[in-house]
């Protein structure tokens, strides 16, 4: 179903509504976002390669490390649901700023943190930073495309999170034995900051939308559940949330999976570090294939089949090279899949609303992010079986499918995406 255009629609800050090819003030933008993602995928992802040795230097359980990850997730969901929509009214450049500010002063602060308290506490503003960019990036880059390029440049910028993860991995399994986990988490703020004065040349100047009526409105959740808006909230909501759910468990805890499934601690950081460069592989591939193959038919097939490698991981007893390999394709289809839902969202609303609509999403789906790890850690703590672990994780999985298809199916149409 198509909006219609309104007036006010054709707002500053979509610098792509009559462009028909890349500009290069375009790519640099889709650039940057692509780097602010590297950002988070080393400021999230850190935690999962620490967590054993964070572990065992405090002496904490799985339950605690379970929420010192959910901890973050809380930080997103403050972030996506309270700060990010003020893209809409601020302007992206600005609040993307701010995001910034706070990954890296929650970064330097979780370094020098003494105690799970602050930890926990840090986390969250970390969390409320990376909440933020992430509804801000997809907008920005969404607007920065040609129109029938858009799935591809949201869903390159997605590819951003893997592609660092992959390195934070690889780095953290060779220098946390001599340095320790508080310079790793050092190393990463440094990388935070470094960003900022890159943002600061090449994001567009964009005015707050305070034009007109329609831009008054935008920003505000009741808009969402409008008329034409209310079945593809509540869908993309439920996709985010259940597919969250799934895919921060797996990322907060594949070293730890790996390590019950039989590997050593440096393997078991190889395997989240193999996870990750198969989800990159995965990011790219769709954004790629979502030029030929509908996001409707793609997204949901990809999901599936990581739902069956999931079940393999854990049922099956494999040698180090095939948990390895199995560790690769998981992230390849969970995560290039689920990647494919942020595209789709960013097709779901009109430009005056992506912001709010995208951060929503997010806020709400972080919910889910918040439940999978600590559900994990508590099912570790009770010493469940791996099968069953990746078993309840399936269901799940399957609804994020079905509510993706749905979104995909009532999407915006790109004539009238402004």
């Amino acid at each position: 179903m198509a909006l219609p255009t309104a007036a006010g629609d054709n707002l500053a800050g979509d610098p792509a509504h009559d462009q028909t090819t890349w500009t290069t003030k375009g790519l640099a933008i889709v650039g940057l976002c692509f780097a602010i993602n590297m950002a988070d995928g080393v400021d999230v992802t850190i935690l999962s390669f620490i967590a054993p040795r964070l572990q065992r230097d405090w002496d904490i359980g799985a339950a605690t490390m379970g929420n010192l990850f959910s901890a973050g997730l809380i930080g997103m969901a403050i972030g996506g649901m309270l700060i990010a929509p003020m893209a809409d009214r601020l302007g992206r450049r600005a609040v993307i700023l701010a995001a910034l500010v706070l990954m890296s002063v929650g970064m330097f602060a979780s370094s020098f943190a003494s105690s799970v308290t602050m930890l926990f506490a840090m986390r969250i503003v970390v969390g409320s930073g990376i909440g933020t960019v992430l509804a801000a990036m997809a907008a920005l880059a969404a607007e920065s495309a040609p129109p029938e390029r858009r799935n591809l440049a949201v869903g390159v910028v997605q590819a951003g999170y893997p592609f660092a993860a992959v390195f934070t991995g690889l780095i953290v399994a060779q220098l946390l034995p001599v340095y320790g986990w508080q310079a790793m988490l050092f190393g990463a703020a440094v990388l935070t900051v470094a960003l900022f004065p890159a943002a600061m040349f090449v994001l567009p100047k964009d005015r707050p939308q305070t034009a007109t009526a329609d831009a008054d409105k935008a920003g505000k959740l009741g808009e969402l559940f409008g008329p034409d808006l209310r079945a593809r909230t509540l869908a993309l909501w439920s996709a985010v949330f259940f597919g969250l759910m799934v895919l921060y468990f797996i990322v907060s805890w594949i070293p730890k999976l790996s390590i019950a499934a039989g590997l050593s601690e440096t393997n078991g950081i190889y395997a989240g570090a193999l996870y990750n460069l198969g989800a990159f592989v995965g990011t790219m591939s769709m954004s790629f294939l979502a030029l030929r193959v509908p996001l409707g038919r793609l997204v949901p097939t990809m999901l599936v089949l990581a739902g069956v490698a999931m079940l393999v991981f854990g049922s099956v007893t494999l040698p180090v090279w095939l948990t390895l390999l199995v560790a690769f394709i998981i992230g390849v289809l969970l995560q290039g899949g689920y990647n494919g839902v942020w595209p789709i969202a960013a097709g779901a609303y009109p430009a005056r609303l992506r912001a709010t609509g995208i951060g929503w999403a997010i806020g709400v789906g972080r919910g889910g992010a918040v439940i999978g790890p600590m559900l994990g850690g508590y099912m570790m703590a009770a010493q469940a079986p791996l099968s069953l672990l990746f078993l309840a994780y399936c269901g799940p999985l399957a609804i994020c499918a079905v509510a993706a298809f749905l979104v995909e199916r009532n999407k915006v149409l790109p004539s009238s995406n402004n």
